[in-house]
């Protein structure tokens, strides 16, 4: 008796709104064709019913909308009391009564029919090819049921193969009474390891004496081994004299024949040109400049190169014309030809009276910049620079709490954490220590700040995985009706925008909330709506209508209808 009353209620809260709806004059002079009388009632929404809930993929179902005195619209587009189906993945189907004269029922409650085909199983392993006889292994990923062999033989999700001969494996996946199709075929190659193919790298015929080199083996599906023990595809040599290199290719128990020998000729160097082997400080100054090592013999064609090592790869001096006593070595280079060999350079430095500090005559000085950023894995690596007086170690430090590798070097990498992400920018800071402690100078400092914070949808909207079944029609070649829009002033799907409409047409639009009550209404559309209602009890609320789904009537003026779902999602 309470549900009784309680529906009476309702139902006439329904018929005054109704009829305080269609009596003002606002309404009236929409001009709608066929408006909804001030007696008409909603109807009762219908009732969905399935001959099987459970399907396996390929199978089909009926399902059956019943109550509805006047015709049942599907949320699939088609018409009817029933509709057979035969959905792809698990899938909701609803469906709403109108009536003759326009009145719309609220959605039905969505029966789900759920598609328990498993997917394929994904076949891997990490030797494709194998000698005769050798045991390799093959694992399945990708099943949560049972998982079944083509190989009877073989049971489980890793099984070890000895094949004899290239044998191909496939399995499928069953859940319930549901098999999957069959995985994409793995063969495994039954045959000797062919010779690997060996080539420099970066295409260089001729290379210059204490030059690194990298020597890539091609066509090897096993192990590379190098005839210097090494393994691997990749090596790279320093070539201090001309190179011989072989290579074989080594796969479970059997072994290729020896590559072909490659030879790589290294050009020698010549000593650098120099005027002098020492140079020395002058006074007040505590520091010698090595450009005087070349004096006259400066060649202008030529890049002069200075280091601390003998090794021609091994980092340049940030400051070679402000230098402590040691060693060093020159070096000088052609646009394009070999570095020559370097010349070791000894600088002397003599006490002076009032003698001026090496770092004040040549003071630190430190530069950074961005390299990369990857925003979405949130990744940052660093370059900076340093001139003036050498002084180390550095020091890096951030107001971000992720992890900074490479702490003391010149290219350090920067995890981002989530909260960096959340934040945005974080502020890296590089310095170099005190030259001189409790002296007059000071360590370099140099600041940069990289904004984390990731790229988002412009919508804002994120796919969902069970959402209400919607399918295209044909007449959308003719005349789009989009199937929901984004009403969330981002410049991009603001509005409902019906596409392809013949010149001279007009279109009437009607949106019902999922009550079957009509929430928005208009005559003579304009591709103007923006989710915001103009029929039922309006409020001073500019947010607009909720997210979700709801009912849509259009009418053309050449007699056409369509009559479908529509989804707002902001």
């Amino acid at each position: 008796m309470k549900r009784l009353i309680k529906r009476s209620t309702h139902w006439l809260i329904g018929l005054v709104i109704g009829i305080a709806l269609y009596a003002t004059p606002e309404v009236a002079a929409m001009g709608l064709t066929k408006p909804v009388s001030v007696t008409c009632l909603p109807p009762s929404p219908p009732l969905i019913s399935g001959s099987r809930p459970l399907l396996c993929r390929g199978q089909q179902t009926d399902l059956t909308a019943s109550g509805c005195t006047g015709e049942v619209i599907w949320s699939t587009g088609e018409r009817g009391t029933g509709i057979r189906v035969s959905p792809h993945q698990t899938t909701r189907y609803t469906a709403v009564c109108r009536l003759a004269d326009g009145c719309v029922s609220c959605f039905a409650n969505a029966f789900t029919v759920t598609v328990g085909t498993p997917d394929a199983p994904i076949l891997h392993t990490d030797m494709p090819a194998v000698c005769a006889g050798d045991g390799v292994t093959i694992s399945a990923s990708h099943c949560d049921g049972t998982l079944t062999w083509t190989d009877l033989t073989l049971t489980g999700p890793s099984v070890v193969v000895h094949p004899a001969q290239t044998t191909t494996y496939q399995a499928t996946c069953q859940q319930g009474t549901c098999t999957g199709a069959a995985s994409t075929p793995l063969t495994i190659m039954v045959a000797p390891p062919a010779k690997p193919l060996l080539r420099v790298a970066n295409g260089q015929s001729v290379v210059c004496a204490g030059q690194s080199i990298t020597v890539e083996a091609e066509a090897c599906l096993g192990q590379v081994r190098w005839s210097d023990g090494g393994t691997g595809t990749r090596r790279t040599f320093v070539a201090n004299q001309s190179l011989r290199i072989r290579a074989v290719c080594r796969m479970g128990s059997c072994q290729s024949d020896s590559s072909l020998v490659l030879t790589v000729p290294v050009q020698p160097g010549r000593p650098a040109l120099l005027a002098q082997t020492t140079v020395r400080n002058a006074c007040p100054f505590q520091t010698a400049d090595l450009t005087q090592a070349i004096g006259a013999s400066f060649d202008k064609a030529l890049t002069y190169e200075f280091r601390t090592s003998a090794d021609i790869n091994s980092p340049l001096l940030n400051a070679p014309g402000a230098v402590l006593a040691g060693t060093y070595y020159v070096s000088s280079k052609p646009d394009n030809g070999c570095s020559s060999l370097p010349v070791a350079v000894s600088a002397l430095i003599t006490a002076c009276t009032n003698a001026i500090s090496p770092c004040l005559s040549n003071p630190p000085m430190a530069t950074l910049r961005l390299d990369t950023l990857d925003t979405q894995r949130g990744l940052v690596c660093l370059q900076a620079k340093l001139r003036g007086f050498d002084s180390s170690p550095l020091s890096w430090t951030c107001t971000g709490s992720g992890l900074m590798t490479n702490s003391e070097g010149l290219r350090p990498r920067y995890v981002a954490s989530e909260a960096d992400r959340k934040a945005g920018p974080v502020t890296f800071v590089l310095t170099t220590p005190d030259p001189d402690g409790t002296g007059p100078c000071t360590g370099a400092t140099a600041k940069l700040t990289v904004d984390l914070t990731a790229p988002r949808s412009q919508t804002g909207v994120l796919p969902k995985s069970d959402t209400l079944h919607v399918i295209s029609q044909p007449e959308a070649s003719i005349v789009f009706i989009p199937e929901g829009f984004s009403p969330n002033d981002d410049g991009i799907n603001d509005r409902f925008v019906i596409r392809d409409v013949p010149n001279g047409l007009t279109v009437q639009l009607e949106v019902f909330n999922r009550w079957g009550h009509r929430v928005y209404a208009n005559a003579d559309y304009k591709n103007d709506w923006d989710g915001t209602a103009n029929q039922g009890i309006r409020t001073n609320d500019s947010a607009g209508l909720p997210d979700g789904t709801y009912f849509y009537v259009v009418k053309i003026s050449d007699g056409r209808e369509f009559v479908r779902f529509m989804t707002i999602a902001r």
